[in-house]
């Protein structure tokens, strides 16, 4: 019996069209930033179209949770704390899809089933929960009560001020408190374990389809079958990872019936959360 030839292991730096993809930090941290906000964006759909929205047939409402949501808690503090429950699930979900774009495929390459890919938003959720109540209660309750009693003289202030040229930074910035921010990274790094086999499945799922489809034209002598693969602008961690499995003609994953179900479904519900959480977030909240 002869053992299975062990897979190359790929390199700090893998080659792209046979060269380093250059300004590679600058492309990654592009990337990197539009994750966070479509995490973001997709928190602030899904919070709007849920607490927010009265949904109604007619003259008929079937569903209006804001007077609950606002009213779920009789203590003072619930009106603050029901927002930092968005905001700290919009800092968790961008720290997961930041994550995505960071993962370190070359040493954990776990995948999911189509079942897992379906629900893993609600596992998400799911699994957060504990963490992003325990956060939201520090940040409001229990950090500032042993701030009062042991350095109840002291306080800070923000000595930043920008200039009016970039007010617009600001407004931005303003957006995101930094204390649910935290929480909200910290849940992320934590929940991701959770999510990183899904989120690798659909990212070689879109791969494997691109590599399938350049071995397909090469194989019946189209010209330039590698116009198939991942490109510029795609970020520089999906290109690498399509050309280190074309050049040492690795196999892809079988992309059954069910899986392609399960990551178009995803995808398509994602990007349109995505899309109108940034219009809520920048003209519905600005109108308010």
């Amino acid at each position: 019996m002869t053992a299975e030839p062990e897979e190359p292991v790929p390199p700090r730096r893998i080659l792209v069209n046979g060269r380093p993809i250059r300004l590679r930090w600058l492309q990654q941290t592009i990337w990197l930033f539009l994750a966070a906000n479509v995490g973001a964006w997709i928190i602030s759909a899904l919070y709007y179209l849920v607490v927010q929205v009265r949904w109604h047939v007619g003259g008929h409402a079937f569903l209006y949770l804001k007077p609950d949501w606002d009213n779920l808690f009789g203590f003072r503090g619930w009106r603050a704390d029901r927002h930092d429950v968005r905001n700290v699930y919009e800092a968790l979900l961008a720290t997961l899809f930041v994550r995505s774009l960071l993962a370190n495929w070359r040493k954990k390459d776990r995948r999911a089933p189509a079942w897992y890919v379906a629900i893993s938003p609600i596992l998400i959720v799911v699994v957060a929960f504990p963490i992003v109540a325990v956060g939201i209660w520090l940040i409001n309750y229990g950090l500032p009560a042993v701030w009062h009693a042991i350095l109840t003289h002291h306080t800070l202030r923000n000595p930043v001020h920008l200039p009016h040229s970039v007010a617009w930074l600001g407004a931005y910035l303003s957006g995101f408190p930094w204390q649910p921010l935290v929480i909200g990274i910290l849940a992320g790094l934590v929940v991701h374990r959770v999510y990183a086999p899904a989120g690798n499945t659909v990212q070689l799922y879109f791969i494997g389809r691109s590599v399938d489809r350049t071995r397909d034209a090469s194989a019946v002598g189209e010209q330039n079958p590698h116009r198939y693969l991942p490109r510029w602008p795609w970020p520089p961690l999906i290109r690498e990872r399509a050309a280190w499995i074309m050049q040492n003609n690795l196999p892809v994953p079988d992309r059954t019936r069910n899986i392609r179900w399960a990551v178009w479904v995803l995808t398509v519900v994602l990007t349109g959360l995505a899309s109108y959480g940034g219009y809520v977030r920048y003209v519905i909240a600005r109108e308010r």
